[in-house]
């Protein structure tokens, strides 16, 4: 225990100017001496831990587990958690991070992740034990899309890392405990309530005026002599607090509120005025929990959390366009819990997320020449929306698990049910108007030199002497409800044998969309060499997917009927009425058809060894995925029907089993702890991901791209064969090396994290756009196009400015991409041409 005087935070943040964004204006602060206070240093935890899973043995060779002290050192400003998974060598994120956008910069959902070559929704994330994926489409990210609404995403619920208190990657050798996942398991747990009284407040900020913006090469090139518009205008905040309090001897409880607020100001298209406007996102968490223990051996535990998400965009080229985009929801759990002899827990959970929207409707583009329409200087203006669409998912959950010593080894096991119901809802009919008629076109039109006249009932379709619509779009009210029923169970017996420790599993998994019967076998073994300390690890495992209701729910939709008029020409005028309506086409979405699909899987062989190195903990792993039977569809068939009334045209496509992968990699980690003051994690991973298919809405290429010819390096080669060379496209760098360091300055005064990214490039093969002939055929030529490296450096500053009886107050700077570099330098954009730079955050936090 010491004292010791501090000067204040200012101080601190002034000290860093050179580190901020250019827009950062330096100031003169003067230091202030603050009252004598007293702090005691608990030290710095290791950045993660590795083989500590249920066996707490090496066959648990790809368990890595990051707990609370480092969740709240290392989470950036924004308090994304799926961000701290950059620390480890085996999880990929986006190349197109780090865009500047209006909707990049408005979205506060979390990051989308890969583990071990899986796609984004082929993981298991669990939130409390709950599973929080989405069976929905996650395909659309455009949230004027007529039919499809942009708010789902690969994770249906999500929290703010403040109420989290553990976090667990398993990317190979997983425990037949887990299953519905072809990628990798993320588990991530809100923290235990405290059983004492505490209380914690924090606020966070960052906007325009400490985060520089930057533009890559291929933009400037594009926009040539003309001038870049001006940078993105924005805020966003973050803040929240929480109180632990027990209510006797054995319970206690823990109440959380948090909000995150981010605004940016755009820009209406010059033809509409080109006036600022404001698009903003509000995403809310909500956290009860409660912890007792109603005996020695046995606890009860309950939690809820409620994490509605919202973000409204306005479209720029049109007027009265806005989208209240939803996402998030509500989660909640209940867990009885026995120690003893024999271990086991009974959890009830449910699970709701809403990833609908909310617009206006109808839609109109009328002419701009018209007292209505006159809101913009092109031809024709838009206003309106495109109607209301509900969505939501609703997962309930019972399971059973228990464990018990059983001869030399231990058993484990369990069972459960779950039901997931997913619903989709155009609430009412939607019209969108367009087409339309002035005066000046009547004699060109009709023949005639007069006016219009309507007797037309239907508010703005037509304006007597200035114009008439003659065309809408008609999107029918419909409901959609899909559901499945889950049935697991699974065993797995561990043994230790001398120097080898056994695992050996089975999970079944039974779910009623597909009707599939699926055995995932799990081994595992180890062997403790001869050198103390080190670890021989080697597995085989199979993981089975989950089944998708985005196809139900699109073979549903009624078809969109488009409507035609022709006005009636009445001595010089035109005459327009509601009779003259009649069908011109029906258009049926695509059609979706499924029969007998087998159950995606993926076979893995991996293998790891783990040791002592130059004092630290270190751990060589290698993965091999292959997956099979995943999800694709056939190649559409374009259907043309004649009617009475008019032609039906949809596209008719063939969900398959065609769609495989593969995945190799390895990597190596060290850890290690220096005393109590340093914390150092160095880790690296190389491997190729391949499929033939990017998403379950994407043909394979077997059948899309087999017959089609390109000019690739002077050869003619087939479609398939560029496919087959090029890796996925995204969430799939070869090398990542990452690098966090972790420290404590002053006494303990002061906790610093500062952490490194390395992505490499890599080549992929596109198309040109140049077309050349041979023998008298002209083929498209093809070329490699190199995709470059990044580096990304970021630092955390926390300084515990006082801390006395009464708490403690922690200033806070997490400073991001801090050597200013171009996230993704072949990005080329017009719209938004601006990407992040250095960003700072900048936060207080009171703890009592």
């Amino acid at each position: 225990m010491f004292t010791r005087s501090h000067t204040s935070i200012l101080a601190l943040v002034a000290s860093q100017g050179l580190l901020l964004a250019p827009a950062v204006q330096a100031q003169d602060v003067q230091a202030v001496t603050l009252p004598e206070i007293i702090a005691e240093g608990d030290g710095v935890g290791e950045s993660y831990t590795i083989n500590s899973g249920a066996d707490d043995t090496g066959v648990d060779s790809g368990t890595s587990i990051i707990g609370e002290d480092e969740i709240e050192d290392r989470t950036p400003g924004s308090g994304d958690v799926n961000q701290l998974l950059k620390i480890l060598p085996t999880v990929q994120f986006t190349r197109e991070e780090g865009l500047a956008s209006p909707d990049d910069i408005i979205d506060l959902r979390p990051a989308n992740i890969s583990i071990s070559g899986g796609r984004i929704y082929e993981n298991l994330i669990t939130i409390d034990g709950m599973d929080v994926n989405s069976r929905l489409d996650i395909t659309n990210d455009n949230v004027y899309n007529a039919n499809e609404p942009a708010g789902n995403s690969a994770q249906t619920i999500w929290l703010d890392s403040s109420l989290i208190g553990e976090i667990i990657l398993r990317d190979s050798n997983i425990s037949a405990e887990y299953g519905s996942f072809t990628g990798g398991a993320l588990e991530i747990t809100t923290r235990t309530p405290r059983r004492y009284l505490a209380a914690e407040a924090y606020g966070f900020y960052t906007g325009d005026g400490i985060t520089g913006f930057n533009v890559s090469d291929a933009t400037l090139a594009a926009f040539g002599d003309d001038p870049l518009p001006v940078s993105p205008q924005f805020h966003q905040w973050r803040f929240g607090g929480s109180v632990d309090m027990p209510l006797s001897q054995d319970v206690a409880i823990l109440l959380a509120a948090g909000r995150k607020i981010a605004e940016v100001t755009s820009y209406r298209h010059p033809n509409y005025g080109g006036g600022s406007y404001t698009e903003s996102s509000t995403s809310d968490n909500y956290l009860a929990s409660i912890v007792a223990d109603l005996s020695d051996d046995m606890t009860l535990r309950a939690k809820a959390a409620y994490s509605p998400y919202e973000t409204m965009n306005s479209r720029n080229n049109a007027l009265g366009l806005d989208v209240l985009t939803k996402g998030g929801g509500f989660t909640g759990e209940i867990e009885l819990a026995n120690r003893g002899d024999l271990n086991w827990e009974v959890v009830a959970a449910y699970t709701h997320s809403n990833s609908g929207r909310e617009s206006s409707t109808p839609g109109y583009s009328i002419p701009s020449n018209t007292t209505f329409g006159g809101v913009c200087s092109s031809s024709t203006c838009s206003l309106g929306g495109n109607g209301n669409l509900d969505q939501t998912q609703d997962n309930y959950a019972l399971s059973f698990n228990a464990s018990s010593q059983i001869g030399a080894g231990t058993l484990r096991g369990g069972f459960g049910y779950e039901r997931v119901d997913a619903f989709r809802s155009r609430p009412e009919d939607q019209y969108s108007y367009s087409r339309g008629d002035t005066v000046a076109d009547l004699p060109g039109s009709y023949g005639v030199t007069g006016t219009i006249i309507c007797q037309d009932t239907t508010a703005n379709t037509c304006a007597d002497g200035e114009y008439a619509l003659g065309q809408y779009n008609f999107g029918k009210q419909y409901d959609v409800a899909v559901g499945l029923d889950k049935l697991f169970a699974w065993a797995e017996y561990s043994l230790s044998a001398g120097a080898f420790d056994l695992r050996g599993g089975l999970r079944y998994d039974y779910e009623s969309f597909l009707g599939n019967h699926d055995f995932a076998p799990r081994l595992a073994a180890s062997w403790n060499l001869p050198l103390e300390g080190w670890v021989l690890t080697a597995g085989a495992n199979r993981y089975y997917g989950k089944s998708m209701l985005a196809y139900a729910i699109r073979e549903a939709y009624p078809r969109t009927i488009l409507y035609r008029r022709e006005g009636t020409v009445v001595g010089n005028d035109v005459v327009f009425a509601d009779s003259d309506w009649t069908l011109y086409r029906e258009t049926q979405p695509a059609s979706y058809g499924q029969a007998d699909l087998d159950t995606p899987y993926s076979d893995e062989l991996t293998a790891a060894l783990t040791g002592t190195v130059l004092g630290g903990q270190v751990r060589l792993k290698g993965i091999y995925r292959r997956g099979k039977d995943e999800f694709a569809s056939s190649p559409s068939e374009l259907v043309t029907v004649d009617t009475a009334t008019g032609t039906s045209l949809y596209r008719s496509y063939t969900i398959t089993n065609d769609g495989r992968s593969t995945y190799k990699g390895i990597s190596l980690e060290w850890l290690r702890s220096l005393g109590t003051r340093h914390s150092l994690a160095l880790n690296m991973n190389y491997s190729t991901t391949r499929s033939n298919n990017a998403d379950y809405f994407e043909t394979s290429d077997d059948e899309e791209f087999g017959e089609d010819i390109f000019l690739y390096h002077g050869d003619l080669i087939s479609g398939l064969e560029i496919k087959q060379m090029n890796r996925r496209l995204d969430y799939a760098a070869p090398f990542i090396a990452n690098a966090t360091w972790t420290a404590l300055w002053l006494d303990d005064r002061v906790t610093t994290n500062l952490n490194f990214r390395y992505r490499t490039g890599f080549d992929q093969i596109e198309d040109t756009t140049v077309n050349q002939t041979v023998d008298g055929v002209r083929y498209d030529v093809y070329d490699d196009v190199r995709y470059r490296d990044n580096f990304d450096v970021n630092l955390n500053v926390q300084v515990e400015v006082i801390r006395s009886q009464f708490g403690s107050l922690t200033a806070d700077l997490r400073l991001e991409n801090m050597l200013n570099r171009i996230p993704s330098k072949e990005h080329v954009s017009i719209s938004y041409p601006y990407q992040y730079g250095r960003q700072a955050w900048l936060g207080l936090r009171y703890n009592f």
